[in-house]
C-alpha cells in the first residue's frame, strides 16, 4: 500500500495530534496491516491484550476504527472480529 505526501501530511496534521500513544501506535499497526484483531495486535505490539482491548473500544468510540470481518484469529484460531482503519479515514486522509 503506498500513501500519497499528501495524506502523509493529513494524518501527521490532523489525525495523529488528537490520539494518546497507545492509539497512535494500534493506528500505525493497523496503517501497514489492515485486518488484525485484537491478539494479533497484541502480539505485534507486544502488549498485554488488556491493553490492547480498550484502545480499539477508545478508537472505535472516536471513529477511527471499524470492523472488518470476522475470521479465524491467528494467534488462538478462535473467531475473532479484524479491525480496520475506517474506511472514511483511509480512503480520505491515510491514502
Amino acid at each position: 500500500m503506498t500513501m500519497q505526501n499528501t495524506s502523509i501530511q493529513v494524518y501527521q496534521n490532523d489525525v495523529k495530534p488528537t490520539l494518546g500513544q497507545r492509539q497512535r501506535a494500534v493506528m500505525e499497526a493497523l496503517r501497514y496491516r489492515p485486518e488484525f484483531t485484537n491478539n494479533e495486535l497484541a502480539e505485534y505490539l507486544q502488549w498485554p491484550i488488556n491493553t490492547v482491548t480498550p484502545r480499539i473500544f477508545e478508537l472505535r468510540a472516536k471513529g477511527k476504527v471499524e470492523e472488518s470481518c470476522r475470521r479465524a484469529d491467528g494467534v488462538t484460531g478462535r473467531k475473532a472480529i479484524a479491525w480496520r482503519i475506517k474506511k472514511e479515514i483511509g480512503q480520505t486522509k491515510l491514502l
